[in-house]
């Protein structure tokens, strides 16, 4: 069995580019279902530990979990070394902001930081106040 799971996943050198798979929920709707890091660090041959410019994953990997990409598209120079988990990472890298949406329930015209929406820098949309007068639409 382990035979068998060596060759089909061949082991990965420090500096590789790899590609993780992101859950369902740990992700928003429009956000992409994968994230490339670069391979950082091997404890005991086995588990690898993964980072891009957002940051290191907290949890170390084995190898079945990723993904060897064929060229590198990340160095270990761009890494950055806080630690974080994969959610919040992917969260980082969303341009919608991650998993979940905001929503603000102002009952006035959404003009001052007191809007959660505003306060965020996001514009407000349906799920905020519906009919109401909005200024940050």
């Amino acid at each position: 069995m382990k035979f068998r799971s060596i060759n089909k996943f061949p082991p990965a050198s420090i500096g590789y580019t790899v590609r993780v798979t992101i859950l369902d929920v740990d992700r928003g709707r429009g956000d992409p279902r994968n994230i490339l890091f670069a391979v950082v660090s091997i404890k005991d041959g086995e588990y690898y530990e993964l980072g891009n410019k957002e940051g290191t994953i907290e949890q170390h990997y084995s190898r079945s979990q990723f993904d060897v990409c064929p060229d590198p598209l990340i160095t270990v120079d761009e890494v950055s070394n806080t630690k974080k988990s994969l959610r919040e990472i992917a969260k980082n890298m969303s341009s919608l902001g991650g998993q979940g949406y905001q929503r603000c329930a102002c009952k006035s015209n959404c003009k001052t930081n007191k809007c959660k929406c505003k306060a965020s820098g996001i514009l407000c949309n349906s799920k905020c106040h519906q009919s109401l007068l909005c200024l940050n639409k």
